[in-house]
C-alpha cells in the first residue's frame, strides 16, 4: 500500500461514521474501566489479573516516540531490538516467545501473519494514543490464539472529547525529524477524530563494523467517527493506515557471522479497519454487539533498491455478541468467523517459495462476570475453536479479586492458552535458511497467579506483588537443522517448557507535585530437551526493572521526568561460518537511562527537551547487532480547544 492508497482511504472514509474507541461519560470513569481484560468492560477494582495502563499523561511526560520504550518499564516485559531506530522489535512477556503476546488496536488482531504471527512493533508510535492496557496471564479463551502471556490492547485517540485542532514537531539527533497534526469535530451524537504522523531519521550503524548508518520512515494516518442513530443505538467506525521503511544490515554468514554493512531493507504497510454497531434493549438488560474488522499487511524486502521476496496477509474477522445483566453480574456470549490468508513471493532457487495459504477458525465465548458478593468478583470465561486446520479445542479462565478491606486486594488467576503454529512455521522457504514443517502442532499452556494490591499511607503509597507460573507442553522450536535438505526447520519439542517468576510494583506519591515509582521483574524461562535437561530461552533476562521520578514545578507549568530502565544479563544464539555449530552467547546487562522536560509556554504551547539513553550505554539487545547512543531532542505542541 503506498503512500497515495494510505491517503485516499482517508479521502473516501472521511464521512463514514469508529468502532473500538473508549466512549465513556468521563475522564474518572476510563481510569476505573478496563475493556480488554473481559469481552464487555470491568472495573479495574474487579480484576484477578496483573494489570499495567498507559494514559495519555504518561506518554506526553516521557515524550516517547516508540510503545516500546514504555512497554521496558512495565513488568515481566523484555524489549529485544535489532539494531537502530525503526529495525525490527521483539516483545516477550513472561519469559514468552513474541507470538504469544496478542495485540489489539481499537479491538482488531495486530499482529501480523506475514511475520510470523509477531506484532511489528517498529510500526507503532504514540503519536495518536489514548492509553494503552496490558493484561498479563492467559487471555486465550477471551480472545483466541496468541495471547498465551498476554493482551496489549492499543486505544487510540478519537474525537469524542469535542472539536479542537492539534500539532507538534520534533528534531534532533541522527537528523531525525518528527511531526504530526490530528483534528476532532463533534455535534450532540456524532464525533470525527482524524490525524497524520511521520517520523523520519538517518538512524544509527547497526553492526560493529562499518560507517553505514542505517535510517527508517514511517507514516501513520487514523481516522475514528462515532454516531448515535437513536438513544439505544450506537455505529463506531475506525480506520489506521502505516506506511514504512526501516534499512539494516544482512549477517556475513560465510565471514564472521555478525552482521556487516550492506544495502538491505524492508518496506511494510498496514491497513486496520474497525466497524460495529450496538443495540441496548430491556432498558439496557441486554446489548448486542456486531463488529466487522480487518487486518491487511505487506512485506516487501529489499535488496539494492530491487525488492528480492515479500510476504502478505489478509484477516477478516466477524463477530456477534450478547450482553447479559443478571442482577449485579453480566453473562456474555459471542460467536466469531476468522478467515486468515498468507502469501509468499520470491526468486525460486533449489525450492520454490511461492505461496498461498488459508486458514478459518470459528469460536464461540462464554464470559461471566460475578459481582454479586460484596467484597468478591469473579470472570469464568471459556471458548470453543474450530479450526480448519487442526483439531477443535477448548480454552478457559477462572479470576478472581478479594477485596479484604479498602486498601488490600488479593488476586488469583488460572487459565490455559493455545497458540497455532504459524504460516511460516509450517510452510515458509527461505532460500539456504529454512524450510515449514506443515506437521507441526498447537502450542497449549497451562498458567496460575496469585498477587497482592496493598495501599499504605491513605493511599499514597502502592505496592503490588504477583508471582506465577506456566507449563507449555509442545513448543515449536524454529532452529531445528535438518540433515535432509541441510537448511533449518521449525519442530514441536518434547516435554515441558517453564516460565515462573515474581513482579514487584511500587508507586509513591511523595508531594502533590513529586510521584516516584520502580518495578522489578524476575523471571526464569527455561526449554526442554531432548536429553532432560533444561536451557535457558534466549533473549529473555532473569532481571529487569525500573525507577521513575517525576517533578512539576512553576505552578504545574514545568515538569522533569526521569526514568532508568534496566536489562539485566541474557543468552542469545550465534551462528558462526560454517562448519562451526551454533553457539549460544551472552548478553551483557545494560541500564537505559531517559530525561525528558517540558514547559507550558501557554494554554496551548508547551515546549520539550528530551535525552534517550542518557549515560550513552554501549549494548546489544540482539548478539551483534549495535544500538544507538547517547541521543537528544527538542519540540513544540499546540493544541486549540477541547
Amino acid at each position: 500500500m503506498s503512500y497515495r492508497r494510505l491517503f485516499t482511504c482517508l479521502g473516501l472514509l472521511v464521512t463514514v461514521p469508529a468502532y473500538g474507541q473508549t466512549t465513556l461519560d468521563s475522564e474518572e470513569e476510563i481510569d476505573n474501566i478496563i475493556v480488554s481484560a473481559a469481552r464487555s468492560p470491568i472495573a479495574e477494582s474487579g480484576l484477578g489479573s496483573s494489570l499495567t495502563v498507559i494514559d495519555r499523561e504518561q506518554i506526553e511526560l516521557r515524550q516517547s516516540r516508540y510503545v516500546t520504550d514504555l512497554l521496558r518499564s512495565v513488568p515481566g516485559f523484555a524489549v529485544s531490538q535489532v539494531g537502530t531506530f525503526g529495525s525490527q522489535t521483539q516483545v516477550r512477556v513472561r519469559g514468552s516467545e513474541a507470538n504469544h503476546v496478542l495485540v489489539l488496536i481499537d479491538g482488531v488482531r495486530a499482529n501480523d501473519p506475514a511475520s510470523g504471527d509477531e506484532f511489528r512493533w517498529e510500526l507503532l508510535s504514540t503519536s495518536d494514543i489514548e492509553r494503552i492496557e496490558i493484561v498479563r496471564g492467559p487471555q486465550s479463551s477471551l480472545w483466541g490464539s496468541d495471547a498465551v502471556a498476554a493482551v496489549v490492547h492499543v486505544i487510540t485517540r478519537s474525537g469524542n472529547g469535542g472539536s479542537g485542532l492539534g500539532a507538534y514537531a520534533e528534531g534532533g539527533s541522527h537528523d531525525t525529524a518528527n511531526g504530526g497534526i490530528s483534528g476532532a469535530l463533534g455535534g450532540d451524537r456524532w464525533s470525527l477524530g482524524i490525524g497524520v504522523d511521520r517520523l523520519d531519521t538517518d538512524g544509527t550503524n547497526v553492526s560493529r563494523s562499518g560507517t553505514e548508518d542505517d535510517g527508517s520512515d514511517m507514516t501513520t494516518a487514523s481516522l475514528t467517527s462515532t454516531f448515535e442513530a437513536s438513544p439505544d443505538i450506537d455505529l463506531t467506525f475506525g480506520l489506521r493506515a502505516v506506511d514504512a521503511l526501516s534499512q539494516f544490515d544482512p549477517v556475513d554468514f560465510l565471514g564472521t557471522g555478525l552482521p556487516a554493512d550492506g544495502d538491505i531493507a524492508t518496506e511494510s504497510d498496514r491497513l486496520y479497519l474497525n466497524a460495529g454497531a450496538t443495540w441496548r434493549t430491556f432498558g439496557g438488560g441486554l446489548v448486542h454487539r456486531i463488529a466487522a474488522r480487518y487486518l491487511d499487511t505487506e512485506n516487501l524486502n529489499l535488496t539494492d533498491g530491487a525488492v528480492s521476496s515479500a510476504t502478505a496477509a489478509e484477516r477478516r474477522t466477524f463477530s456477534y455478541q450478547s450482553d447479559i445483566r443478571l442482577g449485579e453480574d453480566l453473562l456474555s456470549l459471542a460467536v466469531e468467523h476468522e478467515d486468515t490468508r498468507f502469501e509468499q513471493r520470491g526468486e525460486v532457487v533449489f525450492g520454490d517459495p511461492n505461496q498461498n495459504q488459508d486458514m478459518r477458525v470459528l469460536s464461540f465465548i462464554a464470559d461471566y462476570q460475578g459481582n454479586a458478593f460484596e467484597h468478591l468478583s469473579w470472570l469464568l470465561s471459556a471458548r470453543f475453536d474450530d479450526n480448519s486446520d487442526f483439531d477443535s479445542a477448548w480454552s478457559g479462565r477462572l479470576s478472581l479479586g478479594w477485596s479484604l478491606n479498602e486498601s488490600t486486594l488479593l488476586r488469583g488467576n488460572i487459565g490455559s492458552g493455545r497458540k497455532a503454529p504459524t504460516f511460516i512455521e509450517r510452510f515458509g522457504f527461505f532460500p539456504e535458511q529454512f524450510v515449514g514443517n506443515p506437521a507441526l502442532k498447537p502450542e497449549t499452556s497451562r498458567s496460575v497467579e496469585a498477587g497482592i494490591d496493598k495501599l499504605f499511607m491513605d493511599g499514597a503509597f502502592e505496592l503490588q506483588f504477583t508471582v506465577y507460573h506456566q507449563d507449555l507442553e509442545d513448543e515449536i522450536d524454529g532452529f531445528v537443522f535438518d540433515p535432509d535438505t541441510f537448511l533449518f526447520t521449525a519442530e514441536n519439542v518434547a516435554g515441558d517448557s517453564t516460565r515462573q517468576g515474581v513482579e514487584i510494583v511500587a508507586n509513591y506519591d511523595l508531594s502533590e507535585n513529586l510521584r516516584l515509582g520502580a518495578m522489578y521483574s524476575y523471571t526464569d524461562s527455561t526449554q526442554a530437551q531432548p536429553d532432560g535437561s533444561e536451557l535457558r530461552e534466549v533473549r529473555r533476562p532473569r532481571h529487569t526493572g525500573s525507577v521513575y521520578g517525576n517533578y512539576a514545578f512553576l505552578d504545574e507549568r514545568a515538569r522533569l521526568t526521569i526514568n532508568a530502565d534496566y536489562a539485566g544479563e541474557s543468552s542469545d544464539n550465534f551462528f558462526p561460518p560454517f562448519p562451526n555449530p551454533q553457539e549460544i552467547v551472552t548478553l551483557d546487562d545494560y541500564w537505559l537511562v531517559d530525561v525528558t522536560a517540558s514547559f507550558a509556554v501557554s494554554h496551548s504551547t508547551s515546549v520539550y527537551l528530551r535525552a534517550n539513553n542518557l549515560l550513552d550505554e554501549d549494548y546489544e539487545q540482539v548478539f551483534g547487532f549495535a544500538t544507538p547512543g547517547r541521543s537528544v531532542y527538542g519540540g513544540v505542541r499546540l493544541s486549540f480547544g477541547r
